[in-house]
């Protein structure tokens, strides 16, 4: 058989699966060459021509062992042990583990004997010995040699695997000899193992090298280790034992490089007994013990680790405290108590700033735990009725309540889909109020909104956190592309919750009204433009915390940015692009608030809105924005004086203001088509008087050639403009018999005065 080389060699690569509620996690080796692989299979299970005639030697062997015909010496009795087991290994290599209680009668009481006899020859060992030479001992005892008869702890650590995938009989068999404490020992004492110094050097008549070999036992050891946590026993005997807290100690020290492979073959050891040991009398020790409080003392305390391995520390942790948290909340009041979540703050934060890659991945997993810690606990948490009102609700809400356990398909039946853990959701909120990098910030808005929408009840259990409503405060401090993220989800809870967010809106009302950053403000106003036009509800909503009257503050920003031209045929100096945006955005909500709600339009003419809107119509880039708005306050009760002013501009503007006046004369037309009573108010407030007004102040437009100052407009903008006039005062009279009789006998009456006035004008058209 040709050396391997170690480079064909990947070991101890930490495979983690996380899923809301849930976190799972592997460690395995990797062969890139077959030649390991290979080896395993043959070593373990290995092939027998004839199982029943081993089998039978076997039975024949241990009957002799138990029974012998003299008294035997412990090291008879143990060569005798040795003997027996490669013919085990190799008769029941390829049986199933269930098999073998049937086939072998006699299986208990050899499992126990072979575990007695590892635990004896680790003791040997480790007996009057520093921990250098002892765990330098017990590998030189397990580590595979050229033969078998060369490699008895190894080839009884193969045995040993093989029993301890035979079920729970046979490990509290094992469990009786103290084998789970005494390999947990050897996992400690691995820890100072000294560094290989000649890895690629193999002994003669060995197939190996030496790290070659150092994997194989690696491998194998821990897999004994793990099978034997698979069943509560082992943990009950560690705990007994005074040795479940060496596992916790070794996951979270500081080892040589060269032995992290062990530290991390603790924390898969640990993370077994977290999912299948975890019986209340664990659970005590645990916490009498003060294991989650040493984690994290030592955690704290070791500067040299790297954030990947700081990560895998919090992996096995966080195992614990999710799994303890199905039978009592005492490891999670651990947590809490030493300030392990104020911690894993500091933490989270110190890794935002190293911008490497394996850093950044380190964050992103480390996020995705604790979004999974927080629907780990003992206590169902349930939304208070009191905290999660709103000033109005939308037709049909109803609170929703906790969906409690997690019913989908392959999901582990402990698993909860709502927020039980109060402190840890803190943690993503309160570093999302310090972070800054895009990487972190869009993180935990992600993990913030798997959790909402794991269960609708989950963000009016944790509303009193005024999550949303804090974040709004920061908002603007963040990336862009992080400020997008956050108002869709507040657009999830206003769409998906059907729930009216008042708290939130009040704070966005602030943060506009604060002015912090333009560009924030056009992400803001565009997502109040989405939730406005949800339902009509949002009307009224909008001016109750405030919104309104800080659109018309905004509205007066806008104006003042403007200058007013110095006729209607040059536009006012350009502003900056995003305030455009801005204003723009401004004026197409206060039209849609303003849009069938008097109440809106008498706040908004209680602020200066009105007043406002009307000075902007003069200005080209925002005018017909602004006449929109100006529509809706005339259509609302009280709108005759904003007819009146509105008249009263077009007839205040130049005589040569002609897409000025033609603009206000189309937007008073939609509002007469609209409505009986516009074309009442429009009677009222003289419009007829204001629109004939115009079409005298039009004198010799049409004559050929114009009159002065007409031969300087073009006669397309003259005819539509006359156009313009007369189709107001049509619409202004049609279906109605009192404004057409008003006409007729006073406006037309008025003008016949001034004979010479009106008939030129006549003459003309």
């Amino acid at each position: 058989m040709d050396h391997l080389n170690l480079n064909e060699t990947t070991f101890a690569v930490y495979v983690i699966n996380l899923s809301p509620g849930k976190i799972e996690i592997d460690i395995k080796i990797k062969f890139k060459s077959k030649k390991m692989s290979n080896f395993l299979k043959k070593m373990m299970p290995g092939k027998h021509t004839d199982m029943s005639l081993g089998l039978n030697h076997l039975r024949k062997l241990f009957a002799e062992f138990r029974h012998p015909n003299r008294r035997a010496s412990q090291d008879e009795q143990e060569e005798k042990l040795y003997t027996m087991i490669p013919l085990f290994c190799k008769t029941f290599g390829e049986v199933p583990s269930s098999e073998m209680m049937e086939k072998f009668g006699d299986i208990l009481q050899f499992s126990s004997h072979l575990s007695k006899l590892m635990v004896t020859e680790i003791r040997r060992r480790a007996s009057n010995q520093s921990t250098e030479a002892a765990s330098c001992a017990i590998v030189r005892f397990l580590e595979i040699n050229s033969s078998e008869e060369a490699s008895n702890g190894w080839m009884l650590l193969q045995a040993l695997t093989l029993l301890s995938s035979g079920g729970q009989a046979l490990i509290d068999n094992m469990t009786g000899a103290s084998l789970p404490s005494t390999l947990v020992k050897c996992l400690y004492l691995f820890f100072d193992l000294p560094e290989i110094l000649d890895g690629d050097a193999v002994e003669p008549g060995c197939n190996f090298t030496h790290t070659e070999r150092r994997v194989l036992l690696q491998k194998v050891f821990v897999q004994v280790l793990v099978r034997l946590c698979n069943y509560a026993s082992p943990a009950e005997e560690l705990a007994k034992k005074d040795d479940l807290s060496l596992l916790f100690s070794a996951i979270t020290s500081w080892c040589p490089a060269h032995n992290v492979v062990w530290r991390k073959s603790a924390g898969e050891v640990l993370v077994t007994l977290s999912r299948h040991g975890l019986i209340p009398n664990v659970v005590k020790y645990i916490h009498d013990k003060g294991c989650v409080r040493h984690c994290i003392e030592n955690m704290q305390r070791i500067q040299e680790l790297s954030p990947i391995e700081q990560v895998e520390m919090f992996v096995t942790v966080f195992c614990f405290l999710k799994d303890s948290s199905e039978v009592s909340q005492v490891l999670m009041e651990d947590f809490k108590s030493c300030q392990g979540y104020n911690y894993l703050c500091e933490f989270l934060l110190r890794l935002e700033l190293d911008t490497c890659l394996e850093s950044t991945q380190a964050l992103r997993n480390l996020l995705l735990l604790v979004g999974s810690l927080t629907t780990c606990g003992y206590m169902e948490l349930k939304p208070n009725q009191a905290s999660s009102g709103s000033l109005y609700q939308m037709p049909g809400f109803s609170l929703p309540q906790p969906a409690g356990k997690d019913v989908q398909v392959n999901a582990s039946p402990s698993s909860s889909v709502s927020v039980r853990n109060i402190q840890a959701f803190q943690v993503l909120q309160s570093v999302f109020m310090k972070g800054s990098t895009s990487c972190l910030c869009n993180t935990i808005l992600e993990v913030i909104n798997s959790i909402y929408h794991q269960d609708n009840a989950n963000y009016f259990i944790l509303e009193p956190q005024h999550t949303m409503s804090q974040f709004v405060e920061k908002i603007y401090l963040k990336p862009q592309d992080v400020q997008e993220k956050f108002f869709e989800l507040l657009e999830f809870i206003v769409y998906d919750l059907n729930f009216v967010p008042c708290k939130e809106l009040i704070s966005i009302s602030i943060l506009i009204k604060s002015d912090h950053s333009t560009q924030c403000n056009i992400l803001c106003m565009k997502s109040l433009l989405k939730i406005l036009q949800t339902h009509t509800l949002y009307k009224d909503v909008f001016r109750e915390v405030g919104m309104l009257e800080v659109m018309v503050t905004c509205l007066h920003r806008y104006a003042a940015l403007l200058k007013t031209p110095d006729n209607d045929t040059v536009e006012s100096e350009p502003i900056a692009a995003d305030q455009q945006e801005l204003g723009s955005l401004v004026m197409e909500c206060l039209t849609a608030l303003l849009s069938g709600n008097s109440k809106n339009a008498d706040v908004f003419r209680e602020c200066g809105g009105a007043r406002c809107a009307h000075t902007m119509i003069p200005h080209m880039q925002c005018r017909q924005q602004t006449l929109n708005i100006v529509q809706q306050l005339v259509l609302s009760p009280g709108g005759d004086d904003d007819m009146g002013t509105l008249l009263g501009l077009m007839h205040s503007s130049p005589v040569l203001s002609l897409q000025l006046k033609t603009h206000i004369l189309k937007a008073l037309l939609n509002v007469l088509r609209e409505s009986h009573r516009s074309r009442t108010v429009f009677r009222r407030v003289g419009g007829f008087v204001y629109v004939m007004s115009v079409l005298v102040s039009m004198e010799g437009c049409l004559c050929d050639p114009p009159k002065v100052p007409w031969d300087q407009v073009r006669r397309t903008d003259v005819l539509s403009m006359l156009k313009t006039v007369f189709s107001t005062l049509t619409v202004a009279m049609r279906y109605e018999p009192a404004n057409a009789k008003f006409f007729e006998t006073e406006v037309c009456i008025k003008y016949d005065e001034d004979s010479v006035q009106y008939s030129n004008c006549s003459h003309e058209i």
